[in-house]
């Protein structure tokens, strides 16, 4: 598969799979940031990136984010849809210093991951009558 992307800083970093097994490609800084303790901030990757059409880019942290460097993204993923491309829709991300020490990051680090994955196509019909599956207790039953 092909992935159009296009640098709007020039400090961006091309895409990469940082393994021939990685399922992700990082995500880096284009800006150094200081998180004050306990704070998020809104940094950006420099990078719109064209999503094919019955596709949607997924951004999740690196698992190393939380131990190594102190970060979590604030809404835990990201959706980027394909009609998400316009010559302002630069990839953001919303970092959280979950420690209580200032954390500081450099233009260059890796701090998200991307996967392209498909949607499926999804015809919703409401239902009139009863729920006929069986009941398995409600929000929160199973813990």
């Amino acid at each position: 598969m092909l992935i159009s992307f296009k640098k709007t800083h020039p400090a961006a970093l091309t895409p990469a799979f940082q393994t021939p097994g990685a399922a992700g490609f990082d995500l880096a800084l284009v800006e150094d940031l200081t998180i004050p303790p306990r704070s998020f901030s809104k940094t950006s990757t420099g990078l719109i990136i064209q999503v094919p059409t019955g596709y949607f880019l997924l951004i999740t942290s690196r698992s190393s984010n939380s131990l190594k460097k102190g970060i979590a993204l604030a809404n835990g993923v990201g959706i980027i849809d394909s009609d998400y491309c316009g010559p302002n829709d630069i990839i953001g991300l919303i970092i959280e210093n979950i420690t209580d020490l200032p954390v500081s990051l450099k233009a260059g680090d890796r701090v998200a991951q991307g996967l392209i994955l498909p949607v499926p196509a999804i015809t919703f019909t409401e239902l009139t009558g009863d729920i006929t599956t069986s009941d398995r207790g409600g929000f929160g039953s199973t813990g």
